[in-house]
């Protein structure tokens, strides 16, 4: 399953190659491309499609694509318009459709345009690979890289923006190994890598299980920027991945003492870490500070965490606060059971059975018969004999409880004073 929790940007979202069109009228520069199989074609339009075309272009770029509409298909509707004004006028409408975020009509436009074949390379090579980018942003993966297979076939050529876009692909496709190949090609080929690459291959060694390589990809990053919480939460994820909760706790409480913690996940997941490492007066003095704060969040699961931790640092008061108030919002009893556990061995019997009575209604325990033997009890305790009995007597149906009630009972019967059970460790 990929990192729902890491968000991977779409590379060039901000750099699609129709972001900006102008017509291709520039004095003829640098050979980018020397290796293309491709042969340059002779290009001409008329002058009267060429000022409409200009003019459009200039519409698009100016977002109004209602004014350039009629300009464009002034030139497709023409029949003795010349291939190259033909391509033009589809790369146009192309850039029209991705602005109105028409993807699959902006797919076709460009399609259209590339098979009349008429543009110069630059202009040819820069549809494929727009049409590439397209395909990503419309999640047609397989096709983007077929569609970049082409474009080096056509160029004789690889660069960093065409491999992070493959191996972009390739991860959308699960073929985790080669988008690490690819990506990392792609790093070696510029000192400027957009910083989605670096997530792309981050995101691909988690999938790989290779949680060292993760690991070390991002403590790179962070030396170059060491306060970016983004990054330290993504290292502190990893090394949880990776079985190493030690480091994700000493990587936390280090943000933490600088003041990096600050949000709701960053004080859950600090917590978390320190019940993991068995300091749960940590974890319990963590999720207080949070509640204190204001920073956390009035959850079930924030409650209920507050609850569990309190309750492994044996910090009775808190735990029934942090129980008290996850209870009400439980789909089943098992907190209200949690709750009256502790109110009884606080003292608080009549408070337990209240408890004990909402955890019973509400069902789906997985201690039905504690809970009766736990009710039971609080009742005796109160001097109820009869209903402790009644509770006893239904908690001894069940095999985790059979004895211990049925040990009650006889000695209930019997006359003897059933003294209060020792709390035993949760």
């Amino acid at each position: 399953m990929k990192l729902s929790k890491w968000l991977i940007v779409a590379i060039c979202s901000a750099a699609m190659a129709c972001g900006s069109v102008a017509f291709a009228k520039d004095k003829k520069g640098e050979n980018k491309y020397p290796n293309a199989t491709r042969q340059e074609p002779k290009v001409s339009m008329s002058s009267g499609d060429q000022r409409a075309l200009n003019k459009a272009a200039d519409l698009v770029n100016e977002n109004k694509p209602d004014e350039a509409l009629p300009l464009i298909q002034k030139v497709i509707d023409n029949g003795s318009a010349s291939k190259y004004a033909q391509a033009f006028a589809h790369q146009l409408l192309a850039q029209i459709y991705w602005d109105q975020e028409k993807g699959a009509q902006s797919i076709d436009e460009y399609k259209k345009a590339i098979a009349f074949d008429a543009l110069p390379n630059d202009g040819q090579f820069q549809l494929v690979f727009a049409l590439a980018q397209t395909q990503i942003q419309e999640e047609k993966y397989q096709d983007a890289l077929a569609t970049l297979a082409e474009w080096e076939k056509l160029t004789g050529a690889q660069t960093a923006d065409e491999l992070a876009l493959k191996a972009n692909a390739y991860y959308r496709v699960d073929q985790f190994q080669q988008a690490v190949d690819t990506m990392k090609k792609a790093l070696s080929m510029t000192d400027k890598p957009n910083d989605s690459w670096t997530q792309i291959l981050m995101a691909s060694y988690f999938e790989l299980n290779q949680f060292d390589q993760a690991a070390e990809l991002i403590k790179g990053q962070l030396a170059k920027d060491p306060n970016n919480k983004k990054l330290i939460n993504q290292l502190a994820t990893v090394y949880i991945q990776g079985d190493k909760e030690q480091l994700a706790l000493d990587l936390m409480a280090k943000a933490k003492s600088q003041g990096l913690v600050t949000t709701n996940d960053d004080y859950v997941q600090l917590a978390k870490l320190y019940a993991q490492a068995d300091k749960p007066k940590d974890a319990a003095a963590t999720m207080k500070e949070g509640f204190a704060k204001g920073v956390l969040q009035g959850t079930y699961d924030n409650y209920k965490l507050q609850g569990d931790v309190c309750t492994q640092a044996e910090d009775d008061p808190c735990a029934i606060e942090g129980y008290g108030k996850a209870a009400p919002m439980s789909k089943d009893g098992n907190v209200d059971y949690q709750l009256g556990y502790l109110l009884f061995y606080s003292g608080k019997s009549q408070d337990a059975i209240a408890s004990l009575d909402k955890a019973i209604s509400r069902g789906g325990l997985r201690q039905e018969g504690e809970a009766y033997l736990l009710r039971g009890d609080a009742k005796n305790d109160l001097g109820q004999g009869a209903a402790a009995a009644a509770d006893w007597q239904k908690a001894a149906g069940y095999a985790s409880t059979k004895t211990m009630a049925e040990q009650r009972l006889r000695a209930a019967k019997g006359g003897v004073k059933i003294k209060r059970a020792t709390k035993s460790k949760k």
